[in-house]
């Protein structure tokens, strides 16, 4: 969406030096006017040669020792107020530098309009708003593990800490399946190829399937660990649908403001 300035608030018209006359009513009292030819050649040349009055030079003096005040000014703002922001930046660090970067931008730019915004109330409060939303999602895009894992931590609070079965060999260790105590054993399934599943126990250093001392027990855990199975792959899912919209909605907003939000 390509840029269209917004109304402002005629409280600021005096600040601004503006009056409530129209955009209309201010064109028919301008003349156009542009230098054809020749003849107004000797006209500029005297412009230049003429030089400039004391007061206007002084003026202009100001103006520059204004303007470098600013400058110096923002510079050392701008430098406490990314310190952080650019300290932390890397060159290998790919999204989340950006991210961060838009982050901190759209923080100040929030701090500045809700202060100084002379949009009308309705913009101003709808800017606000857009980007309040954005910083929302930029902040979940910048550890998108946290799409996956706050679901699933959501699925593991409703069911048992299920323990893993470790096995040992030269040079590393495997963690398999899922289990949860029952008597004196474990009811869980091992995870990979030909996986088992039932009431374990271990024999002679051995985790082998075994008589379970409550059938019916056994049954319902292996039931409630199918269900958590297949809710932690919905939650897989869900975060992935989550992410797309997220970027999607992003897209949109910035369609929609990245022009208007510095008007």
């Amino acid at each position: 969406m390509l840029n269209r300035s917004q109304p402002i608030d005629p409280k600021f018209y005096g600040k601004l030096k503006l009056d409530d006359r129209d955009d209309k009513k201010k064109d028919e009292r301008i003349i156009k006017a542009q230098f054809i030819g020749e003849m107004f050649r000797d006209i500029l040349n005297d412009n230049r040669r003429q030089k400039p009055s004391l007061l206007t030079r002084l003026h202009w003096k100001r103006r520059r020792i204004k303007d470098t005040y600013y400058d110096i000014k923002n510079a050392i703002r701008n430098h406490i107020k990314w310190f952080r922001v650019i300290n932390g930046l890397r060159p290998w660090e790919g999204f989340s530098g950006l991210i961060s970067v838009m982050q901190a931008h759209l923080h100040d730019y929030l701090e500045t309009e809700e202060k100084y915004g002379i949009s009308l109330e309705e913009y101003k409060a709808e800017k606000i708003k857009s980007v309040r939303e954005t910083l929302e999602i930029l902040e979940r895009m910048k550890e998108p593990e946290e799409y996956t894992f706050k679901l699933l931590r959501l699925v593991e609070q409703k069911y048992p800490k299920y323990m893993y079965l470790i096995t040992e060999y030269d040079g590393g260790t495997s963690y398999s399946g899922d289990f949860v105590a029952q008597g004196n054993g474990w009811t869980g399934k091992e995870s990979g190829r030909d996986c088992r599943e039932g009431y374990f126990e271990f024999r002679e250093g051995k985790f082998v399937l075994a008589d379970s001392p409550d059938i019916g027990e056994t049954e319902r855990l292996l039931a409630e660990l199918r269900q958590y199975y297949e809710e932690r792959d919905a939650g897989y899912k869900q975060a992935e649908i989550n992410a797309n919209e997220d970027f999607e909605r992003l897209g949109q907003l910035l369609k929609e403001n990245l022009y208007s939000w510095w008007d």
